[in-house]
């Protein structure tokens, strides 16, 4: 009978171990997002429990509850915010639970905006957070002598930032990218003029050395650059009123490629008087070292595959074959 007893009360261990071991487990296996969880003031550890539960943060209340109790830990769970993952096991979700934050915005410039485009982001980021402080008409106001140092990247920030903080968060971060890769001040503003072109033209990182390097040919023989992302540019200083207006208008007439503005590149030799956008790091490296490269030209064709030319005639010859026009 003892012994029956002894092999029952076995079987029941390894049992709830098998089953502790499965529901610790995490939710997900996979690589999963941060989401933002909150626990407020007051929470039981089983009213916590059951809000990761319902969340999809962990696989069993029961599980989370002993482990917290195993941990000795709660006591130490704190209101705030948490940012966790289905990928994280109950352990590590438990142990998170002892370091609260306060709630943070994460705000993602992507590549190759304008400044007003930043804007528009910010202001969809942060209209709905309480007492928040930013201002797009501060923001363009702060930013006007700034186009082309707006870093583009993944931020996070205080819901009540101000909007002077947000853009010197911005402005120090492209000081400390510009820093690493070594970019010397008296190339500076060439380097962030010509990286703002090549984040507007070229279709992937691995072209912008080769563009920069063409770029770089027709600058030295004075040749007009006729980029049509400088026209974009122009154009839009013009007819945009509002942040929610068309940025870069795609089809340039030829009406458009006349258009008076020193952002004109088919019009004037050189770079811009200024950047046109607000380039990333893969672009700010390749214009602080292009490519050396005999192309003059290059044209994407309907696929976004790049082609470069060194004469006029190869050039005329790619605009046939891979966009179908202008052939003889």
């Amino acid at each position: 009978m003892f012994k029956r007893l002894l092999i029952a009360l076995f079987v029941l261990i390894v049992a709830f171990f098998l089953w502790f071991f499965q529901a610790t487990r995490p939710v997900s296996g996979k690589t999963s997002s941060s989401v933002d969880f909150e626990i407020q003031t007051g929470w039981s550890v089983d009213r916590i429990g059951q809000e990761l539960s319902t969340a999809k943060l962990i696989r069993s209340r029961s599980a989370f509850k002993i482990t917290i109790v195993t941990l000795g830990i709660s006591s130490k769970i704190q209101a705030g915010y948490f940012r966790l993952s289905p990928g994280m096991s109950i352990t590590e979700i438990a142990q998170a639970l002892t370091k609260a934050y306060a709630k943070q915005i994460r705000v993602t410039i992507p590549e190759g905006l304008r400044r007003q485009e930043i804007a528009l982001i910010f202001d969809n980021a942060f209209k709905n957070a309480d007492g928040h402080t930013f201002s797009t008409t501060e923001f363009i106001a702060l930013t006007a002598t700034q186009e082309g140092r707006l870093f583009p990247d993944t931020y996070d920030f205080d819901p009540k930032s101000s909007t002077a903080t947000i853009v010197n968060r911005l402005t120090s971060q492209f000081a400390n990218v510009t820093s690493q890769l070594n970019i010397k001040p008296a190339d500076l503003n060439h380097v962030v003029i010509l990286a703002s072109l090549l984040e507007r033209e070229a279709g992937s990182a691995s072209e912008m050395p080769e563009i920069a390097g063409v770029i770089e040919n027709r600058l030295g023989a004075s040749w007009p650059l006729q980029i049509d992302a400088t026209v974009q540019y122009a154009l839009a200083n013009s007819q945009c009123k509002s942040l929610t207006c068309d940025w870069w208008p795609k089809s340039l007439t030829q009406i458009d490629l006349q258009f008076p503005s020193p952002y004109n590149t088919y019009l004037n030799q050189g770079l811009p008087p200024k950047p046109i956008c607000n380039p990333g790091k893969d672009a700010l490296a390749a214009a602080s070292s292009p490519k050396t490269t005999s192309a003059w030209f290059y044209l994407h064709d309907g696929n976004g595959q790049i082609h470069f030319a060194d004469t006029v005639a190869e050039h005329n010859q790619n605009v046939c074959t891979y966009l179908h026009k202008d052939c003889p």
